[in-house]
């Protein structure tokens, strides 16, 4: 199913310009802008927790200490 949404006439020429350089619809494109958009925002906030976290001391040494954890737990080969 599609739908109508509106956009400036300068992104539709982006976007037809794209999908001309590309060979793609420009649906497609509008759909990976989307998850790539959605990607950067996800990230932007993981980074952004992590760096309050890193100003909390207690926090931060449980976080030290569960990579610690992990990373012996990784390097265990006596599988």
């Amino acid at each position: 199913m599609s739908t109508t949404i509106r956009v400036s006439e300068e992104t539709r020429s982006r976007f037809a310009a794209l999908a001309k350089a590309t060979g793609r619809p420009m649906t497609e494109l509008l759909d990976e802008a989307a998850d790539a958009l959605e990607r950067r925002i996800f990230f932007d906030r993981f980074a952004a927790r992590y760096a309050q976290l890193r100003h909390d001391a207690n926090a931060w040494e449980e976080i030290e200490a569960e990579r610690a954890e992990e990373a012996s737990a990784l390097s265990d080969h006596s599988a």
